[in-house]
């Protein structure tokens, strides 16, 4: 088969927002990041309107102090992600974009060329088995200043008003269990 045949009857990759309860702040949602190699766990500002803002002032998010806020803490069941990479600025330079990707939004990845690029690397171990990759998804969340992307079979959300920092040590003992 032509490498131009083999290209084209590959499926393309392409985005798919999927609902995601609660959603973020998508002004300061303050996404961190915390993982052990087994879990990977995401905490997020809660997008959580004041009913009293009237569009005179603006409420500056602290995730230092001892303010609790409402937060999400969701637990992936995967180790692989990605963190940072860009801001809402630039999302439209994305590979993706065009094709499903949307800000603020959160996503399945079809046909990701990142899992296909971890099985490339992964087959090359003794006792690689293809099953072990058909529940593997590509989830990528769009923050306002982030991208988090991760690669998981499932993810558990939990909802909390707390401290970021309260929530972080909750995160460390979880890992840690």
């Amino acid at each position: 088969m032509a490498l131009f045949d083999k290209i084209r009857t590959k499926a393309h990759e392409f985005a798919r927002v999927i609902e995601w309860i609660p959603p973020w702040d998508s002004g300061a949602p303050m996404p961190q990041v915390f993982s052990n190699g087994h879990k990977t766990f995401l905490i997020y500002l809660i997008n959580e309107p004041d009913p009293k803002w009237d569009g005179t002032y603006v409420n500056m998010i602290d995730n230092t102090s001892e303010t609790k806020y409402p937060l999400a803490l969701v637990e992936f069941s995967g180790h692989t992600f990605r963190f940072g990479i860009a801001n809402d600025e630039v999302f439209s330079g994305l590979p993706l974009w065009g094709k499903g990707l949307e800000g603020y939004a959160a996503h399945i990845i079809e046909n990701s060329s990142w899992i296909d690029e971890l099985k490339s690397i992964n087959k090359v171990h003794p006792h690689y088995n293809e099953d072990r990759w058909k529940d593997k998804k590509h989830f990528a969340l769009l923050f306002h200043d982030e991208i988090f992307e991760v690669i998981a079979t499932d993810y558990r959300i939990e909802t909390f008003r707390t401290t970021f920092g309260q929530l972080a040590s909750e995160v460390a003992k979880r890992m840690n269990n």
